[in-house]
């Protein structure tokens, strides 16, 4: 009987799809969204023009070296005739910090918008004086009903939450778009 001379191919093969399938069935599959934030700055920009109608988020992801890093937001102006005051230079709205958003399940990915309206009742006490503030925090969450991600807005002064909460407005968050409607 002959001997054959080993075959190294073979343990290597099974070694490497042996290790692709632990790779693959490990880590289960979930995409970061960071918690960010609009300042003060920026927003009463466009709040101070009579143009301005809303405020359009899509999501966002600069060249990054590190493919961990989470979607961010951009932020479009719409004007009250339905045109854009910042098409080609969009607000991007700075990350405060990583906020994993569990998408193992169904969930929808779209614009979501603020109405200018909506941002002034954050903002304005109810008696319309505008609070002090340095910035709008935009935190994502999952909307139980439909699966749409949107974000849940909060209003930072000094780094501490304000309540803006009065009788007119009570938690605010963004709106999916599509289904709502501007």
């Amino acid at each position: 009987m002959k001997k054959r001379p080993f075959n190294l191919f073979r343990p290597i093969a099974a070694a490497i799809t042996i290790c692709l399938f632990f790779a693959m069935t490990s880590c289960r599959q979930a995409t970061k969204f960071a918690q960010v934030k609009y300042t003060a700055t920026q927003v009463n920009h466009w709040l101070d023009s009579a143009k301005t109608d809303n405020f359009v988020f899509q999501f966002y992801s600069p060249q990054i070296d590190d493919v961990k890093k989470p979607y961010q937001l951009v932020s479009y102006i719409l004007d009250t005739a339905g045109g854009y005051l910042n098409p080609m230079h969009p607000d991007t709205l700075a990350i405060t910090k990583d906020t994993l958003v569990n998408l193992t399940g169904p969930v929808v990915l779209g614009n979501t918008y603020l109405t200018k309206k909506a941002i002034m009742a954050i903002i304005s006490t109810d008696s319309g004086k505008k609070r002090d503030y340095d910035f709008l925090v935009f935190t994502p969450k999952i909307i139980a009903s439909n699966q749409h991600l949107v974000y849940a807005i909060s209003l930072i002064k000094n780094g501490v939450p304000i309540d803006y909460r009065d009788s007119d407005t009570g938690d605010v968050d963004s709106n999916p778009s599509p289904p709502a409607k501007m």
